[in-house]
């Protein structure tokens, strides 16, 4: 069975259009640096118009540390606003060799879906994919995983 783990103490944090130039990211993760904030599963997209959008999870205990710093931050560097999304949870499932991960995606894919478990955010890597989904149904969608790759 692959190894899946489970972590509802996490919070997603959007900054929304960003100006697309290098530095944005560098200030942002300075400013949460000097609050000594954990950060993981970084995604930057790159949008039209010369914006993109930079997405990071946090410790939920975290949160109330952040938001102020987070909002100065993309005010000072033109962003479009930042959003925080508490209602998470991530689970991982860990890939046994980076040549299966595409099977190993299609049967993460397949058994949220049969427990009708919707996939907000998903990262890749060649030793593990995150889901994060709504906390109101991971329970049955780490159910669902463990069926699947028992």
């Amino acid at each position: 069975m692959s190894n899946i783990t489970f972590n509802d103490n996490c919070v997603h944090v959007a900054f929304l259009g960003l100006p697309n130039v290098p530095g944005i990211a560098a200030e942002i993760f300075a400013a949460l640096s000097a609050h000594f904030v954990e950060v993981s599963m970084v995604t930057q997209n790159t949008m039209r118009g010369g914006r993109s959008d930079l997405s990071f999870l946090i410790p939920e205990e975290r949160l109330d540390d952040v938001i102020s710093v987070c909002r100065e931050v993309s005010e000072r560097v033109g962003g479009q606003g930042v959003s925080f999304a508490s209602e998470i949870a991530a689970i991982s499932v860990a890939l046994k060799s980076p040549a299966d991960s595409a099977h190993v995606l299609a049967k993460i894919f397949r058994a949220l879906a049969s427990v009708n478990v919707n996939i907000e955010i998903i990262n890749s890597t060649s030793e593990s994919a995150i889901c994060i989904v709504s906390k109101t149904r991971a329970n049955e969608g780490l159910e669902a995983l463990k069926r699947a790759f028992e």
